[in-house]
Order: C-alpha cells, then sequence, then structure tokens
C-alpha cells in the first residue's frame, strides 16, 4: 500500500506540470548532448552508446536513442528518457529535473503548475532562498577579493601558489573583518536575513537586542559546490591572527551536509568520469594544488571522514578507484583506515599514496607545487593498494620489522587489529584474498586464520564491534560458511587459538608422506612439490615421491627450511598424531587440496595488486583470470567437500 501510495504521490507532482509542457521540453532537449555530459557516448549507427555510469562495466551496453529521446542499459536494465536519466544520476525530484530542462531550452512553465502541496511549496522556497543567498555570498566575496579591499587576501593567495585562472575556477572570495558585512550588502540584491539564516551565513544574536552577526569575518572563502555546480555551502580559512579555528565551514542546512558532498567534485568528475579514478586530498588548498599542476580528478572531504555516500558521489562519476592521498603526519596516516570504512563495504578498490617523510613538504599542496605534474604523477603511480596497506602498518606496529618470527602473542594483536576491516569487507573473494594477504604476512594458515576471526566473532558475550556507521550483519543474512578443517592441529588441550594459528595443509601434506611413504604415486598425482615453497621442503617432497626417506632425514632436512611451529607439527604427525593407514590416503588429498586452495587464492591476489597497480586498462585481464580461478576454486571445494564425507 505504501509503495502505491508513494507511486501516486510522484505521478500527481508529475501532473502538475502540464503532459503538453512535459512533452515540448523533451522535444527541444537533445537527449544525446545531455546525457554526453556526463558520460563518455560513440555513435553505432542510429543509436549512441557507452559504458553505463549506473553500473560498472567495460563493453558498452548503454544505448541511447535520438529519435525515440530514450535510453536503455542492457546490463543493468535501467531505462528512461532524459528527465528520467537525469532524476538517477543526480537525485532530484522530477519537478526540478523538468525545470532546470526547460530553463535550458527556453520553455516556459505555467503559474499553475507550481501549485502543489504547501509542504513541498515551502521546501522548493527555502531550497531556492539557500541556494540564491549562497550564490549571492559567492559573488560578493569573489568581487571583494578582485577589490582593494581584497589585497592581503591576494597577496596571501600569491604565497600559496594559488594562480589568478584558480581563483576565478573555484570561485575563492574574501569575508570583510567586520560583525555586520554581508546582510546590508546582500539586502542590495534582494537576500534577506532569513535566507541567510538558514543558509548558515549568518549568526542570531542572543544577547545586545537581538539581530545577527556574520558567521564568516576576516576569512578567505571556498566555495563548496554541488555536483552540478550550485553553490551550497562555505568552507573560511582565518587570515587574522585571532583565537579560534583555523578553518570553519558552513553548519548542516537543508542544502549542505558535510557527509554527502565532496569539495572540487563538480570541477573534478569529467576527470573522474574519463579515468574512472579520484584521488582524494583533505584540504581545500590540496585540491586547488593538485588542479594546477593537471591532476584534475582531486576531490576533497570537508571536515569529515569519508562516508558512503561520498562513495555514492564518487560511484555517480563512474568512479571505481580511489586513491588516499594525505600528509605523512600521525592523523594523515590514520586517513586510509577511516576510508576504508566506507570503500570496503561498497567494494570500491582504494589505494593509499603518502607523501615522502623526507621531502620536507607537508601536504599535497605543497608537493604539488615543488614538484609538478611530474612528481604527483610518480606519487600516485607507487600508491599501494589499500588493503595492503592496512595489513603492512598493523603488522608493522604489532610485530615490527620481522612479523614471521613474531611472538604468537604479537601476531594475534596485528589480527585483532585487522578484523573490523576483514568485517567491512562484502563475504567472497575479495575479503578472502584480503585474509590469504594477512595469513601470509604473519606466517599463517590462511584456513586457520578464517576459522579463528569466526571463532571470534562467535564467541559468546564478546561481540567484534562493528566500525562507526557500520551495524553488524543483520540476523538471517547469509554468512560466508567456515572453511573446512584440517586435520587435528597438535597442541595441548585448552590452547585453541594456538592450536588454531599452526602452519597449514601443504607442510601437512609433506608430514603425512614422510609417514606413509608408500603414497607417493598419490603425493605426485597432487602435485605435492609444487604446492610446497622452492627449497629443502619441496625437494624433500620430491625424494618422498621417488622413495622413502629415513625419518630422521626428513626432520633433518624439515628443520632447515621450516620454522618451529612447522617442525613440531610435523613431529605430530609422523608420530602420536598420524592417522590411521587407512585414511592416510583421504588425509594426505585433503590437505593438498586445501593447500591448492592456498594457492589459487594467492594467484588472484597477485593478479589483483597488479591490475590495481596497472590501473583500469588492465582491469580485463583480471576478469580472464578471476572466471579461471573462481572456476578452479568451485571444483576444488566439490571435491573436498566429497573427500571429508565419511566412508
Amino acid at each position: 500500500m505504501a509503495g502505491r501510495r508513494a507511486c501516486r504521490e510522484r505521478q500527481r507532482r508529475r501532473n502538475l506540470i502540464p503532459d503538453a509542457v512535459i512533452d515540448q521540453i523533451r522535444e527541444r532537449v537533445d537527449v544525446v548532448a545531455v546525457i554526453g555530459r556526463h558520460m563518455e557516448l560513440k555513435r553505432s549507427g542510429r543509436t549512441w552508446k557507452g559504458n553505463c555510469i549506473f553500473h560498472g562495466e567495460r563493453t558498452p551496453s548503454f544505448h541511447v536513442y535520438p529519435e525515440d529521446k530514450h535510453f536503455k542499459c542492457y546490463g543493468c536494465g535501467a531505462y528512461g528518457d532524459v528527465f528520467t536519466f537525469l532524476q538517477r544520476l543526480e537525485g532530484k525530484e522530477f519537478p526540478e529535473v523538468v525545470r532546470a530542462l526547460a530553463q535550458e531550452v527556453g520553455v516556459e512553465i505555467p503559474e499553475a503548475a507550481e501549485e502543489d502541496s504547501a509542504e513541498a511549496r515551502a521546501k522548493r522556497k527555502e531550497r531556492n532562498e539557500v541556494l540564491a543567498a549562497s550564490d549571492a555570498a559567492a559573488r560578493y566575496w569573489a568581487a571583494r577579493l578582485a577589490s582593494r579591499f581584497g589585497a592581503p587576501a591576494r597577496a596571501y593567495l600569491e604565497r600559496r601558489g594559488v594562480t589568478e585562472e584558480s581563483v576565478r575556477r573555484f570561485r575563492l572570495g574574501v569575508a570583510a573583518d567586520a560583525w555586520n558585512d554581508l546582510a546590508p550588502r546582500l539586502k542590495e540584491k534582494g537576500i534577506g536575513v532569513a535566507a541567510l539564516q538558514r543558509a548558515g551565513l549568518v549568526i542570531e544574536r542572543e544577547k545586545d537586542g537581538g539581530g545577527t552577526y556574520d558567521r564568516f569575518r576576516n576569512r578567505l572563502m571556498f566555495p563548496i559546490a554541488g555536483m552540478d555546480g550550485q553553490v551550497i555551502g562555505f568552507g573560511g580559512r582565518a587570515l587574522g591572527d585571532e583565537q579560534g579555528a583555523k578553518y570553519i565551514n558552513t553548519p548542516e542546512t537543508p542544502l549542505y551536509k558535510k557527509s554527502k558532498v565532496l569539495y572540487g567534485l563538480d570541477l573534478a568528475r569529467e576527470t573522474i568520469r574519463k579515468t574512472r579514478s579520484a584521488v582524494l586530498v583533505e584540504g581545500y588548498f590540496d585540491v586547488i594544488g593538485l588542479h594546477q599542476v593537471g591532476v584534475t580528478g582531486a576531490v576533497a572531504v570537508c571536515g569529515t571522514a569519508l562516508t558512503p555516500e561520498h562513495v555514492e558521489l564518487l560511484s555517480r562519476c563512474d568512479c571505481r578507484e580511489v586513491t588516499v592521498l594525505f600528509d605523512g603526519d600521525v592523523a594523515g596516516l590514520a586517513a586510509p583506515g577511516k576510508a576504508a570504512q566506507a570503500l570496503f563495504p561498497a567494494g570500491m578498490a582504494g589505494k593509499v599514496a603518502v607523501l615522502p617523510s623526507a621531502a620536507g613538504k607537508s601536504d599535497p599542496d605543497e608537493y604539488a607545487r615543488a614538484n609538478g605534474r611530474a612528481g604527483v604523477d610518480a606519487l600516485l603511480a607507487a600508491a599501494v593498494p589499500l588493503s595492503e596497506f592496512l595489513v603492512d602498518r598493523a603488522v608493522e606496529r604489532a610485530c615490527g620489522d620481522r612479523p614471521r618470527e613474531a611472538a604468537l602473542e604479537r601476531k594475534l594483536a596485528a589480527v585483532r587489529e585487522l578484523e573490523a576491516f576483514v568485517r567491512m569487507m562484502p563475504e567472497g573473494l575479495a575479503r578472502s584474498v584480503f585474509e590469504d594477504m594477512i595469513a601470509r604476512r604473519l606466517d599463517l594458515d590462511p584456513g586457520a586464520l578464517r576459522t579463528e576471526l569466526s571463532a571470534e566473532r562467535r564467541r559468546p558475550g564478546v561481540p567484534a564491534p562493528a566500525p562507526a556507521g557500520h551495524p553488524e550483519r543483520p540476523a538471517g543474512a547469509p554468512s560466508r560458511p567456515t572453511p573446512p578443517a584440517g586435520p587435528a592441529r597438535g597442541g595441548p588441550a585448552g590452547h585453541g587459538r594456538v592450536r588454531v594459528l599452526l602452519p597449514g595443509p601443504a607442510a601437512d601434506a609433506l608430514a603425512l608422506l614422510a609417514a606413509f611413504p608408500d603414497l607417493g604415486a598419490v603425493a605426485d598425482e597432487e602435485r605435492l612439490p609444487q604446492l610446497l615453497p622452492p627449497g629443502p621442503l619441496a625437494d624433500l617432497a620430491r625424494d618422498l615421491v621417488r622413495g622413502p626417506v629415513a625419518l630422521e632425514d626428513a626432520l633433518a632436512r624439515m628443520s632447515a627450511g621450516a620454522d618451529e611451529a612447522t617442525l613440531r607439527r610435523f613431529r605430530t604427525l609422523v608420530g602420536p598424531g598420524r592417522p590411521r593407514p587407512e585414511e592416510a590416503e583421504r588425509e594426505l588429498r585433503k590437505a593438498a587440496v586445501k593447500a591448492t586452495l592456498e594457492r589459487l587464492d594467492q594467484e588472484y591476489g597477485e593478479a589483483l595488486r597488479r591490475v590495481t597497480k596497472a590501473g583500469s586498462a588492465a582491469a580485463d585481464g583480471l576478469d580472464v583470470t578471476a572466471q579461471r580461478l573462481i572456476n578452479q576454486r568451485r571444483d576444488l571445494q566439490r571435491r573436498l567437500r566429497s573427500l571429508e564425507r565419511p566412508g
């Protein structure tokens, strides 16, 4: 019922504008030109086609039909006319889109069409007033910057290396060093005090007889625009030595919500659309500095961490990868972890570029001025995948520079730090690759690590905390099955965590082969020597495949190529923990299949890293590799389930 009521309400609002007027606008609009502003289109016979802006694809399936004035994506099913396209892309209501296009093509909408509900009229009036007030303030402050009153601010901008072209392009301005400058100036333009209050530009006095005072005083002004280029808010940087915050922003208004706006996106979106990537920085000057050297896909958050709404905005620009470029200080190094909270759940690729501490430059703006486009490009080219950066940082903090030799408690500390990031990722291959990366860096068994993380999430009374803004998976939602357990791990009773983190299936298979040398043909069939790292262990496997090797000799050779935990595991499986002879072949095959699964996941991770470094141009190759690995993995998992059935 609620859905039908909402549909009727949308239709009622649509009908407020006569169908004849809507048809007239539709006929006058060049649908190819309008859609072509937001995505690249190429002629294909009587139609135009391109990669759909509403879903990720590499083969064009989005078609525009100029004769019929509509579009259709044969990949995701998106369909409609130019109004539908803009509504979906910009998140606007139908009447708002119609009015904007009507103004563009010179069609007048009758006044009677505005007679909708009192609530809708009030909201539209408030929105228009806030837009008008913000635009008027931006124009006034820009004019003031260009006047004699703006000389000190212009000198400051010159010292910061901001060009006159950037001043115009980013519509920079300066607010007067006065408590009541803006309202009287904009009153001359027909902007009332109430509109200025709603736009967050003036503040109501609580004392001294009421009235208002300017929020921004003696500040360099940075207009913040929505994706359509209309000013919706401001950032202000202090120019004097007065006490107070260096930067302040517009408060939350009907239009400006810092969690839903990115500074510079209106200027960066075309570059982002073409490259399918964005550079995320922290400050206004960082965006301006990068744009000045030609890195025009740079955007900034406005005093907040990256949010899911920000990622949605970038997705509308067909962005598939975000490179986080922040200062090399403590706050800057914390930024990638915060960005992951928005990027990981959305499945958007992330990379991290950190300014070199030896450069003597404290932020991306200064680095860009000192090193130019070539320097910034080199910095971005050296960016590492976000997941890899997070693992390296956590492991370094917990285990130092020799993680493989660290104490178990240190390894567990790193696992605990990374657990929240694992849980941010959607269930599936990406999470599996991330878990395997953690396991490799800490020299842990990947399957055992997954079991450990699953056990931590299930432990009664100790729920793993969800990152801010990301609730637990709802009850009843499908979860990823726990990876099948390998042969029982050795270790004292009551120390399950220690048992779980002992190394893994390839070494287990080698131990079983040493204990049962008549299984050489089985090990050869399972390609055991190829599953072990080159060196003493692989050499021992080859010799065991050829024939028996004395256990004492095998243990001595194991000592040369394995860590203590693996060696203990080996002694257990060839001694008191060895399976019954009738179970030995099945256990060896199970261990080999698990080791092969690990190898496939590692191969996928390496392919993913290569593509991440190479950019979207190499993504087609990943599709082929991923499908091959997924098919192989499915077959192996089916085989593993068969081996684990009793009998």
